[in-house]
C-alpha cells in the first residue's frame, strides 16, 4: 500500500534530526520494488538508521551504539508511533 502522508513523515523526520541518507532509491525486501528512502540520524551516543518502502509503506530501523560500529536492527519497528 503507498503512503499518502509521505510528505507528513519527511516532515516530522526532519523536525526531529533526520536526514535522507542518499539520492537513490533502494531495493525493498519485503516487495522487491526499488522504492525505499533511507534516513540516518548521528551523533556521539549513537545513531539511527530507517528504512522506509513507498510501494508497499514497510518501515525498518536500525540503532547503532558509540562509535557508530555496530548496529542492531529494532524489530517490531513502527515509525508512526515513533514519531508521535
Amino acid at each position: 500500500m503507498p503512503i499518502d502522508d509521505l510528505g507528513t513523515l519527511e516532515y516530522k523526520l526532519k523536525k526531529r534530526g533526520f536526514r535522507r541518507d542518499d539520492v537513490f532509491l533502494h531495493v525493498c525486501e519485503k516487495c522487491h520494488e526499488q522504492a525505499v528512502l533511507t534516513y540516518l540520524i548521528a551523533g556521539k551516543g549513537g545513531g539511527r538508521d530507517i528504512h522506509l518502502c513507498q510501494a508497499c509503506g514497510d518501515a525498518r530501523s536500525w540503532r547503532s551504539g558509540a562509535g557508530l560500529e555496530t548496529r542492531a536492527e529494532d524489530v517490531g519497528f513502527d515509525l508512526r508511533a515513533f514519531l508521535g
